[in-house]
């Protein structure tokens, strides 16, 4: 026979327990719908492959979207940091599937750290630098500090090597970043060579990105038979009179050139020798300068190209 609370004191002590039980419930349930750490949220899909040219003056910045994936390739000086986030919010991208540093030149990684401190990031990826021509100003050690601080996993890359960019779940077509300088191993005098030359394709579409990548550069991927021939090139070291040889042009065919130059830059680029090669190879040029940011958008068949002025 079950027992009979007939005392005041007893019916006080089973109502606390009921409130104390009740509280806890509700106490489990917030938990369990307001996770203790706010996970970034997804980038919204984006239809088809796009390549952004941001406008960061005398420097580099380009981001790649594709699907849920988002890679910033270079950021700038440090002063264009600001700038760069700026265009990661017009994308619509709040978090980076990968950051890659073609080479520690500060007109490449300057802006770098502020992005990184804003926008979570999955992966940085570099290029192998001798100890030698290691960076040693205090711009960069903040970089690295950065990178640790943000618990952002490094790594390096080298000729071969392919990321993947796009989500298979989403889109038919997944589009693909091929590294193909510099090869393990290599050596250059000049720290442009160890540029990141990556190959990005989408469908029957690609781009070259070039870095600051030099002649030299060129001439090694052209004697090992790569395969150079896009669709869209981001031209080598701003314009500048060492790179985009003749035959390296002629081997890529682009129906597009896109140069990243300040206006009124000081190195009086781009070079005309190289807007000539340029023009005689048939590539319809856009430049930072006097257009702003150039989009570059591929349906894996089609591209479509808009400046921001």
């Amino acid at each position: 026979m079950p027992r009979q609370y007939t005392t005041r004191r007893e019916r006080k002590r089973l109502w606390c327990a009921f409130f104390l039980l009740l509280a806890l419930a509700a106490f489990l349930l917030w938990q369990e719908l307001s996770p203790w750490e706010k996970a970034p949220a997804p980038n919204p899909p984006a239809a088809g492959l796009t390549l952004r040219v941001i406008d960061v003056g005398q420097a580099q910045s380009l981001l790649l979207t594709c699907g849920e994936d988002a890679i910033l390739v270079d950021a700038g000086e440090y002063a264009a940091g600001g700038q760069v986030l700026a265009a990661l919010s017009r994308a619509g991208v709040k978090s980076l599937t990968a950051a890659i540093l073609t080479h520690p030149h500060g007109d490449h990684y300057g802006g770098m750290r502020t992005v990184l401190e804003k926008t979570p990031a999955a992966a940085f990826y570099t290029a192998a630098v001798p100890e030698s021509q290691f960076p040693t100003t205090q711009s960069y050690e903040k970089l690295l500090s950065t990178l640790s601080e943000q618990a952002i996993p490094a790594a390096y890359l080298f000729a071969g090597d392919t990321l993947p960019l796009g989500d298979r779940f989403l889109h038919t077509r997944k589009a693909a970043v091929t590294v193909l300088s510099p090869a393990r191993g290599a050596t250059w005098e000049n720290l442009n060579n160890y540029s990141l030359v990556l190959r990005v394709t989408y469908g029957n579409t690609a781009f070259l990105l070039m870095g600051d990548a030099e002649a030299g550069v060129e001439e090694t991927l052209l004697a090992a038979k790569t395969e150079l021939a896009a669709d869209v090139l981001v031209v080598g070291h701003h314009g500048s009179a060492t790179s985009s040889s003749e035959n390296f042009l002629k081997a890529v065919a682009p129906r597009y050139a896109i140069l990243s130059v300040g206006e009124d830059n000081s190195y009086n680029l781009p070079n005309t020798g190289v807007l000539t090669r340029l023009k005689e190879q048939g590539a319809a040029l856009y430049r930072t300068d006097l257009q702003g940011t150039v989009t570059v958008t591929s349906d894996g068949e089609n591209l479509t190209i808009t400046t921001a002025k």
